[in-house]
């Protein structure tokens, strides 16, 4: 059987934007729910990591979430971790990858508001990961425009999965998966989700998502459009992941479906058969 580690990073603080049950209610309702939902959804995880990202002010919560985080969820073996808020979600994923590597065969990287709602998620990740012989990660959705980024393709939803070889090479090359060292999110979306997703397209991966098969359903990270969702990927009918203000947030939201060329069913596997037809780096001597 494969050996997965699933780590999950969680933050106490302020964001740039959040539900209501977070920001005044109870900070603890990510953590709630996700333990909810992994005691409820089957899967076999071989160990489930609590990673948080502290800021000095939030060891009282963090007080808390010990009293109910459980040693042991269904038959995974729960794990605690603490670290400063540098690097964000990505720094933490690199620092829990290389304590953990050679461990386990597959890593599961995920945010604590987004919940996988469906179960043996876990197999899933793995069989479609290894659906793509050439995947590096697959993540929930791909961003691939060519005209926007810089022509960088990266995981536009950055929880996803990938081995541990894959990951091992990429963190002994470069002594990181790559991220930002600050807490500020614009410096750590650059990077970390653009450079830490990108950087399996520069060692000669592809990265994948779930479009062929799930639904997913993104909350943007900008402070405009307060209660927008958007929903890629409409044509499917399933969801695999949910974000918070969907499960716990009862306040309303309008959805938004991007019908973008590089969200249609087929649009990575056109854009990597043009790939290997054209390799963009050949030059004539």
């Amino acid at each position: 059987m494969d050996r997965v580690c699933y780590v999950i990073n969680f933050y106490f603080g302020k964001r740039r934007k959040s539900i209501d049950r977070y920001n005044h209610v109870d900070r603890l309702c990510f953590v709630r729910k996700q333990i909810e939902t992994l005691t409820e959804f089957k899967h076999n995880l071989s160990k489930i990591i609590f990673n948080f990202n502290l800021d000095l002010e939030h060891y009282s919560y963090f007080n808390e979430a010990l009293e109910i985080i459980p040693q042991q969820i269904q038959n995974s073996k729960v794990e605690i971790n603490i670290r400063e808020n540098k690097g964000m979600s990505y720094g933490a994923w690199s620092d829990l990858f290389g304590k953990n590597r050679d461990k386990f065969d597959y890593f599961i990287f995920n945010e604590d508001d987004y919940f996988f709602i469906e179960d043996n998620f876990d197999s899933t990740l793995i069989r479609k990961f290894n659906s793509h012989p050439d995947c590096g990660y697959l993540c929930m959705i791909v961003r691939a425009s060519k005209n926007w980024n810089n022509n960088l393709t990266h995981a536009g939803h950055s929880t996803g999965i990938s081995s541990n070889e894959i990951l091992k090479k990429i963190y002994l090359k470069y002594g990181e998966l790559p991220h930002g060292n600050t807490s500020d999110y614009s410096e750590n979306e650059k990077n970390g989700q653009i450079a830490q997703s990108n950087i399996f397209v520069k060692e000669g991966y592809k990265l994948y998502d779930i479009r062929d098969e799930y639904k997913v359903l993104f909350t943007p990270g900008g402070i405009d459009n307060e209660n927008d969702i958007h929903r890629y990927f409409d044509y499917n009918e399933k969801e695999l992941i949910k974000p918070a203000r969907t499960v716990l947030d009862s306040s309303g939201y309008k959805f938004w479906a991007p019908y973008d060329e590089q969200y249609s069913i087929d649009y990575l596997t056109k854009l990597y058969a043009q790939e290997k037809e054209t390799p963009s780096d050949s030059k004539a001597d």
